[in-house]
């Protein structure tokens, strides 16, 4: 294993817990993406390293099962990332979460080793160049409690809490290119490798 990973241990939470609303209400993580579920491509890329892996799921976990540990949201009623983040922190054994979402099957290859370099800020996240790319961070897992505070005030923005934190965002945009997700039925005929 690397240097960085005896290190400073983390888990990996793929975030797979949406109603897919976009993909006519199917599972984004199972679809079909050159014969492999786009999951397991996400696995491959970047589990080899993680000490666990974590899937926030709200349906199908038996399926997500076969990636790593399928954590239901424990709030009621999807609302949204942040829930699947929280569930993540709650359930995570290690101290950082690497955060990915389900939906890209090729994601920087060195998305832990560059987020995870010294910083002065709690959570660090990716901007690809263009746009901030906010479900591709690390982010500590003592920082469940402020994120329940959230969102138990109404919040949902992954931003929001961003700055209510202070992250500081990672420049990729030499990967720009990594961060094309699926969110339409036609999007899984492309390649972004």
């Amino acid at each position: 294993m690397p240097e960085t990973n005896a290190a400073q241990p983390y888990s990996l939470l793929i975030l797979a817990g949406g109603q897919g609303r976009r993909m006519q209400g199917k599972d984004k993580g199972l679809l079909d993406w050159q014969g492999r579920p786009l999951i397991a491509h996400i696995v491959d890329a970047l589990a080899e390293n993680a000490d666990e892996v974590l899937v926030s799921c709200n349906r199908n976990s038996d399926r997500y099962r076969d990636y790593g540990r399928p954590l239901p949201d424990t709030l009621p009623d999807f609302p949204g990332p942040l829930a699947g983040i929280l569930a993540g922190l709650e359930g995570a054994s290690q101290a950082q979460v690497l955060v990915v979402p389900c939906d890209n099957p090729c994601p920087p290859t060195d998305l832990y080793q560059r987020l995870s370099k010294q910083s002065t800020s709690a959570i660090r996240f990716a901007f690809d160049g263009e746009q901030d790319q906010v479900l591709y961070a690390l982010i500590p897992a003592n920082l469940r409690a402020s994120l329940y505070d959230y969102l138990q005030r109404g919040q949902r923005s992954v931003k929001g809490w961003f700055e209510q934190c202070h992250a500081e965002k990672v420049d990729f945009s030499d990967q720009a290119e990594r961060f094309k997700n699926m969110n339409r039925p036609s999007d899984a005929g492309r390649s972004n490798s």
